[in-house]
């Protein structure tokens, strides 16, 4: 069996916001009722809704960053990981939320060796009110640190939302940072950052941590621009397009990591 263990770094929850001013409080209370001490950050870039009032009315419980301008998703996202005090980082989307204990599992599951760590997560249909289905869940028998390549191939395949995971913060900033990669011909509205964040922990760690209990929450809704962008092909072969983008990557830098190995390079 699994056993837990006290983790008291610093994590902070980052809620990046365009325009969900109705979504909005559900996000910022979920982060607020965590059962392990964090910092609650939402960053609005461009909202013209009533975003402000909303944020206004948690007072100094959570920390506001706003902008004018909406220069698009991961450049909100990046602001908020550099404004953030915390070694970990939780990236909570607007629009979906989490379980009470998702922050305190994910951290038990966090050793020197492990890049990131992540959950199971339900996709909740907002027009039937229901849980249509439940990722990640067969991914590991249990709870636990696996090494990285037991879980590679299902990764690669598939993708884990920063919405379901807490990562360190300095891999999201270089992740974010990095922005378009160097090769890239495709993107689609933050696509593909999102996805390079793990693949980067992937990378620099051996390891990654699970909790095999469904604690985070993805809203499905017209308003979801992977939902909208799945009912048009077009847009849904961009996205496609830039998730290979990134994964064709990580291969890439694999593959250069074994050249300088056989090299004799450190």
């Amino acid at each position: 069996m699994f056993e837990t263990k006290k983790n008291t770094s610093t994590v902070s929850i980052v809620i990046p916001t365009y325009n969900r001013a109705s979504f909005l409080p559900k996000a910022i209370d979920s982060a607020l009722k965590q059962t392990y001490s964090v910092e609650v950050i939402v960053v609005n870039h461009g909202s013209t809704d009533k975003t402000d009032e909303v944020v206004a009315s948690y007072g100094n419980r959570v920390k506001y960053i706003k902008r004018s301008e909406d220069f698009g998703p991961h450049f909100c996202w990046l602001e908020g990981v550099l404004s953030s005090t915390g070694d970990f980082v939780h990236l909570q989307f607007d629009d979906d939320w989490i379980e009470p204990e998702f922050i305190s599992d994910c951290m038990n599951v966090f050793a020197d060796d492990v890049g990131f760590a992540f959950t199971c997560a339900d996709i909740f249909d907002e027009k039937t009110g229901t849980v249509q289905f439940t990722q990640f869940k067969d991914w590991c028998p249990k709870t636990g640190v696996y090494p990285r390549k037991k879980i590679e191939k299902k990764i690669l395949r598939s993708l884990i939302s920063p919405a379901a995971a807490v990562y360190r913060k300095q891999i999201l900033i270089d992740a974010l940072y990095q922005g378009r990669l160097p090769l890239s011909k495709s993107e689609y509205h933050g696509v593909g950052p999102d996805c390079f964040v793990t693949l980067l922990s992937m990378i620099r760690y051996p390891k990654i941590g699970f909790v095999n209990k469904s604690l985070a929450t993805f809203r499905a809704h017209d308003g979801s621009i992977t939902i909208n962008a799945s009912l048009e092909n077009k847009k849904s072969l961009k996205i496609e397009k830039a998730y290979d983008e990134v994964k064709r990557y990580y291969r890439e830098i694999k593959l250069m990591r074994l050249i300088r190995r056989i090299l004799g390079y450190n």
